[in-house]
């Protein structure tokens, strides 16, 4: 026969097991959490270290045309961006004169920066943009649609304009290169550019040049990894 105090006694024992078994899990999972912390953080460090390295090496190449091509270099990631209204006329993704002067001089330049850094850059992202207007009558989802052709065919004339230039044409070390890690990409107005909360038509016509570093996809895959693996053990 088993006695009330015999019954408290098996469910104390039973709730201590319980709770130094949730106290063992709860050990666990702060183990993984802080293992995760550190593997971000350390390759996050790794990012922004070459980042930095990179951003330097881009001031440093184009510090005396920055003033002169309206340049803002690294403001928003590795990204160069020509703050200027001389790179496409309105509802046009023919390249503007001025701008092909530019890029005449820029881009074979950016690609021997570039292949300064070529184990640590996976992507040269050729960013076309437009602003917010369609054509006439249009409403706004027609608009859009218009305007993501448009900064699709303002991404490929650039590339192939930058790609056609004596310097680059007759380099197949850079050409090599292009053929698996330079891509276009038309991103319609969907990101424009305003100025005390009115939108900047001019500078919303643009074509900016992203570069994706290593780090930053090992970053990614990283934290995919190991969101994986915290679920799995949970």
């Amino acid at each position: 026969m088993v006695t009330f105090g015999n019954r408290n006694s098996e469910k104390e024992e039973q709730w201590i097991y319980i709770s130094d078994m949730m106290a063992g899990l709860m050990m666990i999972f702060l183990f993984i959490s802080i293992m995760y912390i550190k593997n971000i953080s350390d390759r996050y460090g790794a990012y922004e270290e070459k980042k930095e390295e990179i951003c330097e090496e881009l001031q440093k190449e184009f510090k005396k045309n920055v003033k002169q091509w309206n340049m803002s270099i690294c403001k928003n990631g590795v990204l160069i961006k020509f703050d200027n209204d001389l790179n496409f006329d309105t509802g046009q993704w023919e390249l503007k004169n001025e701008f092909k002067e530019i890029l005449n001089d820029f881009f074979p330049r950016l690609m021997n920066v570039i292949f300064k850094f070529q184990n640590s850059i996976s992507e040269l992202r050729i960013e076309g943009h437009t602003d917010s207007r369609g054509k006439p009558n249009q409403n706004e989802f027609d608009s859009y649609l218009y305007n993501t052709k448009l900064s699709q065919k303002r991404s490929r004339h650039v590339l192939e304009y930058s790609l056609n230039l004596a310097e680059v044409r007759n380099n197949d070390r850079i050409l090599e290169w292009a053929y698996s890690n330079i891509t276009a990409h038309g991103l319609s107005s969907s990101k424009r550019i305003f100025v005390n909360g009115t939108e900047d038509l001019d500078a919303s016509r643009r074509v900016e040049f992203r570069l994706r570093l290593t780090e930053e996809e090992h970053l990614i895959a990283l934290i995919k990894k190991e969101l994986s693996v915290t679920n799995d053990e949970l």
